[in-house]
């Protein structure tokens, strides 16, 4: 019982911080402020995190989480081409940087930002290039380095997206490269990448 209570108020607390750093940014988050929003004392907040930094990071895991959740982990995305799955999902956390900036620095900012992504996603991505290469579609001979090199990959493409590096279509461009590294051929890849995003 005091485990569910405990749970619940972190809970709480977590959703608090995804709606006032949305509202207002991380600067701007008070304690205080969190723990009302949340319908806590404030004395909790320290029961559940060791710093604002520690909540920012959860906050940004859990989004991050939710977000690979909704591409890969449903009815459609099991039932959907395997390869054009996985390749939404790298298009669409590519596009994050476009569609949600704020978001992204934070992301980028963070001292373990590069860790906590690559964290968070890597179970998602695994499952949609295992499945892409069930159905044949991609060639992979190293899981683990083909993981880590896309994610880690986004999140560069990402970084230039937000330094006005690349133009407005990097999630395309970086998904055809990376369909052609995983045994696709070039119209396969176009095709693909071009897709709609779901």
């Amino acid at each position: 019982m005091a485990d569910e209570r405990r749970a619940r108020t972190r809970a709480r607390l977590v959703k608090a911080g995804h709606s006032l750093i949305a509202e207002k940014g991380v600067a701007n988050l008070r304690i205080a402020e969190l723990t009302g929003e949340a319908g806590v004392a404030l004395g909790s907040f320290q029961n559940h995190f060791a710093s604002k930094d520690e909540l920012v990071e959860v906050v940004v895991r859990d989004a991050v989480q939710t977000l690979a959740a909704e591409i890969v982990d449903t009815p459609a995305a099991r039932e959907g081409e395997p390869a054009a799955v996985a390749i939404a999902a790298l298009r669409r956390f590519v596009r994050l940087a476009y569609e949600d900036p704020d978001f992204c620095r934070l992301l980028v900012n963070l001292s373990s930002g590069e860790e906590l992504f690559v964290e968070a996603i890597r179970p998602y991505a695994q499952t949609a290039l295992d499945r892409a290469v069930e159905a044949g579609a991609f060639e992979i001979e190293d899981m683990d380095i083909a993981v880590t090199s896309i994610v880690a990959g986004a999140l560069a493409v990402i970084r230039r997206i937000l330094d006005d590096q690349v133009g407005p279509d990097a999630d395309v461009r970086l998904a055809q490269m990376t369909l052609l590294s995983l045994g696709v051929s070039a119209g396969d890849a176009n095709r693909l990448a071009s897709l709609p995003l779901p």
